[in-house]
């Protein structure tokens, strides 16, 4: 028997809640190195917020990659095919690795592209002074997508609140003392600048992989569960074979995922390159953006597993996912309008609270009161698209949302805003509205996908 809405509603609160807040407080670890590089100032933020904006692509194309396995093993473990469960998150694994060398790669190379882009040489410096302490944890986070991927797989979230909380309480002490230095009695450590900040990330996200490493442990994953090949008598085979159903869903995603990065990276790098305080607004709109969309990763995480679940069953399956669909449309319709709330109701511009020294940045506060709305818009109509994307991933439904994000993004994201910035020199309210086009453009789209595909069965049938 399916279950009712309401029971729906309450089981992907509480399994995409608890997913929602660990990616919330995550995020945190990040916003909170932001924080404190305002403090040093604008060319400290700004050299951050490039190498963020390149590794933030590299991140979500790689979630999108490596997001192909988990409805397969979410599949494999609900029909109690464990032997299968391993062998996906062994090849994800795998993935994650290749994935953590060629992001090693391209920050090697990054601050030559940059002069090749004729940035400010304090610019690169900064940036490069970052990236040289971060790199560690830049490579050590795509392997963590796939270990988080095969807990999620489970239907567990346990823990991920309090890993997260831990992890966000000593990046913000660590990066406070390695930053800035402190001296108790007769101890005394000098601060390191952005390059403390960096380290203090990296520490704190190995100690966030190992507790991980340690859940997926506990969730049941070994090595020694995947089965041997019956003609070679080894496990790699099986390994192998598990790779083309994961990049028949995992390729399609991760362009989808690139192609939403860029849309905001290229509109950040556009703009740094004509106007560094601009690039500073638009970066912390980006910001805070990313932390609001925390929530629907999250809830598109549980979501997936859901729905994965309820096609891997045999049984009422058109009923269970039409349940699964409307209640994670109530949920995000729910979380939107707590965002306008805030905006609208409240008159709160939330990337202007991630500026410390406000009263020290006038300039940088006015542009941001500007593309408020705008911000707004970009985070509203992100959310939506995850969610709506989200369902159709569980469905094994991801050439949609792969042409919707490409034409959408790249055709009117990114060609307004080489239009508006590069030819035009228009402001960089104008490149944030180019982005707002895209985000829509892309959401009708993606919605009208999804109601089609939500009626074929029943059509069918």
């Amino acid at each position: 028997m399916g279950t009712s809405l309401r029971e729906e509603m309450i089981s992907l609160s509480l399994f995409g809640g608890r997913l929602a807040l660990a990616e919330l407080i995550l995020f945190s670890v990040f916003l909170t190195d932001i924080l404190l590089l305002g403090i040093m100032g604008e060319i400290n933020l700004s050299g951050v917020l490039l190498a963020n904006a390149a590794f933030v692509l590299c991140y979500v194309t790689a979630l999108g990659f490596l997001q192909g396995a988990l409805p397969l093993a979410a599949q494999r473990f609900e029909a109690g095919d464990r032997s299968g469960y391993h062998a996906i998150v062994a090849m994800s694994l795998l993935l994650g690795g290749g994935m953590a060398v060629l992001v090693l790669l391209i920050f090697l190379v990054f601050p030559v592209a940059l002069r090749l882009f004729d940035y400010r040489p304090d610019l690169i410096a900064e940036s490069w002074r970052y990236i040289s302490w971060v790199l560690p944890a830049y490579m050590l986070a795509m392997v963590y997508i796939p270990v988080r991927n095969g807990v999620i797989a489970t239907g567990s979230s346990r823990w991920f609140l309090t890993l997260s909380l831990v992890t966000l309480v000593l990046n913000a002490g660590a990066s406070y003392v390695l930053g800035f230095g402190i001296s108790l009695g007769g101890l005394t450590i000098t601060g390191m600048g952005t390059s403390g900040i960096a380290l203090a990330s990296t520490i704190v996200d190995s100690m966030l992989f190992a507790g991980f490493v340690w859940l997926l442990h506990r969730s049941g994953f070994r090595l020694s569960g995947i089965p041997v090949d019956a003609l070679t008598a080894r496990r790699w085979p099986v390994v192998r074979r598990q790779l083309a159903p994961a990049m028949a869903i995992g390729i399609p995603i991760g362009i989808v995922f690139f192609v939403d990065s860029t849309l905001f990276s290229s509109a950040l790098m556009l703009a740094g390159r004509h106007d560094v305080q601009g690039m500073a607004a638009i970066g912390l709109i980006f910001e805070w953006s990313a932390l609001a969309i925390m929530v629907p990763v999250g809830l598109s995480e549980a979501i997936v597993q859901r729905v994965a679940s309820a096609t891997g069953n045999d049984g009422p399956q058109r009923t269970t996912i039409a349940v699964i669909t409307r209640a994670a449309l109530m949920v995000c319709s729910a979380y939107v309008a707590l965002l306008a709330f805030i905006h609208f109701g409240l008159g709160i511009n939330v990337p202007v609270y991630f500026i410390i020294d406000a009263a020290a940045h006038p300039d940088l506060v006015a542009r941001l009161d500007d593309l408020a709305l705008l911000g707004f818009l970009v985070a509203a109509f992100h959310a939506v698209i995850i969610v709506l994307a989200a369902i159709l991933r569980g469905l094994l439904d991801v050439k949609t949302s792969m042409v919707a994000t490409l034409v959408c993004y790249w055709g009117f994201g990114l060609g307004l805003t080489a239009l508006f910035v590069e030819i035009l020199r228009l402001d960089v309210w104008y490149a944030l509205l180019a982005v707002v086009i895209a985000l829509a453009t892309s959401t009708a789209v993606i919605a009208l996908r999804l109601r089609l595909r939500l009626r074929m069965p029943r059509d069918a049938a």
